[in-house]
């Protein structure tokens, strides 16, 4: 549980419902909707001065409503404003956090009452706390939301220690932001080097605040963070928020927890459930994974006070994003929390309900609801449960760096991506090209490379023996290898596919697969497949190869000059690779593991699910019982589209 505004209500209604854990928000810095974060004030009152006593009262509200329960305490590092009165020079962290990253005294200061805090809290409260987030940034994100990649002073001076060249010098907006085609051309290295620095300052800034804190904790309490939401931020984002260097963040023994929202992307009643990040590489890498459920329910107020004095004739009003938008009954408000539920149950991940300004959830049957839900993670927590993923899916950020800002490529290989990969009915796993080389990786029957537009020869050839050791099959999408280095060659794509590609500058129409067209508006280059060696899948509509196959580097490599397919070529894709097909319908969503199918029928028909083991199935959110000797179940439409099957 975590709230903006906890009080004794909303903070018991979650207790009685079974919660355990609660995050809590220890902040003075004004939202981004213009309201104080927390009513309670600010702890960060002065250089090296420190009243802790808001931070007191707001963890005894919750110790006196949630006795039995544990706390991750949330800490704000962001520029104050007594802050910036002393320092003019330097911009607002929390608008322009890449700008303010390189100012040492900020980051010094910053870490003093980051670990202030952190002893503060154990010496008093210590057995009653789990873990601490850090906080900063963008919405507490550590977005560089508003900068938009641009110079200052302060991140110049960084950008010359960062490359050790006292005459570097950042490019102009203009060579940042240039139109084109999807790549960076060789003669802008100097963007490329500027972008990676951009997203490497972020990452360091939060290791560097990592090691303050466990100078503190010492790894005995978890350390968390809300970042890296790769398959969330395209249209220029995830370059200008800064988060393409995830990869070191996930895998930093400092950095023990990761939460992001649900995907914003998919919030609608007939969409899947969908993670931001790759959530399996903080799986692979012993990282604990919060989604955070902060849809907005059909009880969720419209309007927040800022709280001060609600009665105050001058007191602020504002209204909260999206609330025009909200769920339209308790129907469709419970739908989508199962629908979440049954993800991250699916992934054995966490969840927590996301309160935000209260009354979200202040409703009998929302309530009643989590209650249930926390029911059966409980009884399932008792089981061992691997995950059935027989698609591993690689995405990365670092290839980015070569792709320009204004491209769609991010927004079709990986957001979009997404729906289609849950519409085809196999089942993933999302990774990270670092994930390739760990021994725990599961043998997957299909890998699909997303994004690997610029991976060293050694990557490649650690990939190319692994499917062949395995005996796996490979999906590569749209120009796997071509950016090595900035080369931009296709026949870089050949090498590393098998496949040889021709490259052109003019498109060629919509991609048609079984007699259905499919139109995918990408940018130049253009390529389709002109080997006569390979079985060809699907075409474009001026006859060109867009997708195609052949076993001749020892596995079955699939390329398609798209960045995204359909998911019934994808669906066709899987079959190909020997992975198991649960629903052949788009809008019917499965979420299984090794214990658990979880469905979500989002269409008016029944949903018809095709079962790995035959047998009786209970449905642990109705109860009902399904008779799958057959190999099948035949779910009849309802109100609540969502099941979690177990065998009976």
């Amino acid at each position: 549980f975590k709230s903006f505004r906890p009080n004794k209500t909303n903070i018991s209604e979650f207790y009685y419902a079974g919660v355990r854990l609660y995050s809590i928000l220890a902040s003075g810095v004004t939202s981004a909707l213009g309201v104080p974060y927390s009513l309670y004030g600010e702890s960060w009152v002065g250089e090296g001065k420190y009243d802790f006593a808001p931070i007191d009262r707001q963890i005894e509200l919750f110790i006196e409503n949630a006795p039995q329960a544990y706390f991750a305490i949330m800490i704000q590092l962001d520029t104050r404003d007594w802050y910036l009165k002393l320092h003019p020079e330097v911009p607002n962290s929390f608008l322009k956090l890449s700008q303010t990253a390189w100012y040492e005294d900020w980051r010094r200061s910053a870490a003093e009452y980051l670990k202030a805090v952190i002893s503060h809290c154990e010496a008093k409260y210590g057995d009653k706390i789990f873990g601490y987030f850090m906080l900063c940034g963008m919405t507490t994100e550590w977005f560089s939301a508003y900068d938009f990649e641009a110079s200052h002073p302060i991140k110049e001076a960084g950008y010359r220690k960062w490359l050790n060249d006292e005459s570097a010098r950042l490019p102009s907006d203009e060579r940042m932001n240039a139109d084109g085609a999807a790549f960076l051309t060789p003669e802008e290295n100097d963007v490329y080097s500027a972008r990676r620095f951009h997203s490497d300052t972020i990452a360091e800034l939060i290791l560097y605040f990592a090691r303050e804190a466990q100078s503190i904790i010492n790894h005995q309490k978890l350390l968390g963070l809300y970042y890296g939401y790769l398959l969330e931020l395209h249209l220029g984002r995830c370059h200008n928020f800064g988060v393409l260097e995830y990869e070191k963040i996930y895998t930093s023994n400092d950095i023990d927890m990761i939460s992001s929202p649900s995907s914003y992307s998919f919030r609608k009643l007939r969409d899947p459930s969908a993670f931001m990040v790759t959530q399996k590489t903080l799986d692979l890498h012993n990282k604990l994974y919060f989604l955070e459920f902060d849809h907005i329910t059909h009880v969720a107020p419209e309007e927040i006070h800022d709280g001060l004095d609600a009665n105050a004739a001058n007191g602020k009003i504002v209204k909260i994003p999206g609330a025009d938008s909200k769920c339209a009954d308790a129907t469709e408000s419970l739908n989508l929390m199962y629908r979440d539920f049954l993800l991250t149950t699916a992934n054995r991940a966490a969840l927590w309900w996301f309160d935000m300004f209260d009354g979200w959830f202040r409703s009998p049957e929302l309530m009643s609801a989590i209650r249930h839900m926390i029911g059966v993670n409980r009884l399932l927590s008792e089981c061992d449960i691997d995950s059935a993923a027989e698609i591993g899916v690689f995405a990365e950020g670092k290839s980015l760096y070569r792709v320009r800002k204004s491209s769609l490529l991010v927004e079709h290989s990986l957001s979009e991506f997404r729906r289609n990969l849950a519409e085809c009915g196999a089942w993933y796993d999302l990774c990270s090209i670092v994930d390739v080389n760990n021994n725990d990786l599961p043998d997957y029957k299909l890998y699909i490379f997303c994004d690997q537009y610029d991976i060293s020869p050694e990557q490649k050839a650690t990939i190319t023996d692994m499917l062949k050791k395995k005996s796996a099959a490979a999906l590569w999408l749209y120009a796997p290898g071509y950016a090595e280095d900035g080369r931009n060659d296709p026949k870089l794509i050949g090498e590393l596919t098998g496949i040889e590609v021709k490259q052109s500058d003019t498109p060629h129409g919509p991609l048609i697969y079984q007699k259905t067209s499919y139109n995918y508006k990408t940018d130049a280059p253009y390529f389709e497949l002109c080997d006569r060696n390979i079985t060809a899948l699907a075409y474009f509509a001026d006859g060109a190869i867009a997708v195609g196959y052949t076993r001749k580097n020892g596995y079955l490599s699939i390329y398609s000059a798209l960045p995204t397919l359909p998911s019934a070529l994808l669906r066709k894709i899987a079959k190909l690779s020997g992975a198991f097909i649960y629903s052949n319908n788009c809008g019917v969503y499965v979420y299984p593991n090794s214990l658990t199918i979880g469905v979500y029928n989002a269409t008016d028909s029944a949903a018809k699910i095709n079962l790995p083991y035959p047998g009786v199935y209970r449905d642990l959110i109705g109860g009902e019982v399904y008779d799958g000797n057959n190999g099948k179940l035949i779910l009849s439409p309802k109100p609540l589209r969502a099941y979690l099957f177990t065998e009976d």
